[in-house]
This record gives C-alpha cells, structure tokens and sequence, in this order.
C-alpha cells in the first residue's frame, strides 16, 4: 500500500491493509510492531558535545590561516592589525556556534508539541497509554483539545476540525471528515480524513487508525530536515568571512615581504 492513497481506501480496505479491526489490536499484535517499527518518537541525529562544536569554529581551515596571519601582524610590529583579525576570528566563530545551536533548539520545540498520553482502543476496550508506544494500526480516539500523537486516517468524526499550524501554517481551524476521498486533485497534505501528528484538536471528536508513526510521519519529516540540511550563512556572516581572507592574505604577503627586506638587510 502506498501512504499516499491511504485516504481513498474505504474502512474495510484500510482495516485489512493494516492488518487491524474495529477493536483495536492485542498486546501480542503491539508487541510485534514495536520491534517492526521503533517506538513512536521524534529521533535526533547524534552529534558531537556542544563544546566540541563550538571549538571547531576556532580551528577550521579559515580560521587557522587567520590565527597564522594575527601572528605575523604581532611579529611585524602591528598589534593593531593582529588583534583586528583576532576579534574577526572570535565574531565569526560565535555567529557559526549561535545557528548551530538554534537549529538544535528546533528540534526541541518540536518535540514539546507532541503528547505524552493518548487515548487508544485495544484489545476491543478504550485505555489511555503513552504515546510513545503507539504503532500503525493503533485505534486512537481524539477529542476538542487534544494534540494529534501520530498521522492517522479518520474512520469516525463528529463535528470536528483541527488546526494544522505546524504543517501548513494555516491558522484557521480545518474541517474533517471520515468520507473516503475521490477527487483526483487532492493531496495526501490536503486530504480532510487524514490527521497529523503535531496538529491539535480544536473542536469535536473523532476516531482514527494510525498508519504512520515516529520519523515515517509528516511531522518527523520536517524535524529530519531541521537537522540535516545545512544552514546558510547570513549577510553578515558572508561579509565576515570575506573580509577575514582580505586579511589572512594582506598578512601572509606582508609577513613575508618583512621576512624578505629582513634578509636582505642583514645580507650574506
């Protein structure tokens, strides 16, 4: 089954793609689609300590030639010009360690919008659990205030709509509904049966079968993506790290032209 069409399938087809029914699953079935499927979480990409991040801003190839040239500056008798590049050193390694840091920030605010309970159908009774431990084909039941725990299709609503901010930016809440969709044109984004994680429920009620949990959601697509592309220098930044070459190259030709007209001074 492709995800994409997942809001076409009628109940009954999207119970059997699922593998799941009306009363949920059993312990046995949940255990099994843990191991298959991780627990359901927003993951961050292993990174070095912060430390360790913030001292290679001061030890990268740019910056190594700039701490070569502030030496050259204070060996050829112009401290100002070798403590100039020195606070460009120290400017720019702090604006690098500052967008780092943000971005890892991103993540956290992410994760702040998830559940920790939901209230979930199985074993053909209602229980509240942990988020976490929801899988694909998870029966969940939403209500006017909940925030949605995974992307699931709606297979019950009453009344409801949901605000989908974190997704699409809209602010205003957006219907849904359990019909199954049959226009051609539509999305699996724009799609009124489908609920996303890190959406909330902002009047109503409704039950849904999970099919996507964890990283597999939308919403862990978009937490992917905050942590691995990478983030563009600013105007500033640009400018800095222009005027840190200028630099790093006036001295390297100024620290050798005094090493010339030293040699030749002092002669054979």
């Amino acid at each position: 089954m492709k995800i994409d069409d997942i809001f076409r399938l009628t109940e009954d087809e999207l119970f059997s793609e699922l593998n799941t029914s009306i009363k949920g699953l059993s312990t046995d079935e949940v255990n099994e689609r843990l191991q298959k499927y991780g627990y359901n979480e927003i993951k961050e990409v292993k990174k070095s300590s912060m430390l360790s991040r913030f001292i290679a801003n001061f030890t990268h190839l740019l910056a190594i030639l700039l701490w070569i040239a502030s030496i050259l500056s204070f060996i050829g008798g112009m401290p100002q010009l070798g403590w100039a590049i020195i606070l460009v050193i120290i400017v720019n390694a702090l604006f690098s360690f500052w967008q780092e840091f943000k971005a890892e920030q991103a993540t956290e605010s992410l994760k702040k919008m998830l559940p920790s309970y939901v209230k979930v159908i199985r074993n053909g009774r209602q229980e509240q659990i942990l988020a976490r431990e929801l899988v694909p084909g998870d029966l969940i039941y939403l209500e006017e205030g909940d925030h949605v725990p995974a992307d699931a299709r709606l297979i019950e609503a009453f009344e409801m709509r949901t605000i989908n901010a974190a997704l699409t930016g809209e602010s205003e809440p957006v219907r849904r509904t359990s019909d199954v969709v049959l226009d051609e044109d539509v999305s699996l984004l724009q799609s009124p049966n489908i609920v996303f994680m890190g959406t909330n429920v902002a009047s109503g009620s409704g039950t849904a079968v999970v099919y996507a949990t964890g990283m597999n959601t939308q919403f862990g697509k978009i937490a992917s993506l905050t942590q691995t592309i990478s983030v563009e220098q600013s105007p500033l930044q640009k400018q800095l790290t222009r005027v840190a070459k200028v630099i790093a190259l006036l001295s390297l030709v100024m620290g050798y032209s005094f090493s010339s007209w030293a040699c030749l001074w002092e002669g054979p």
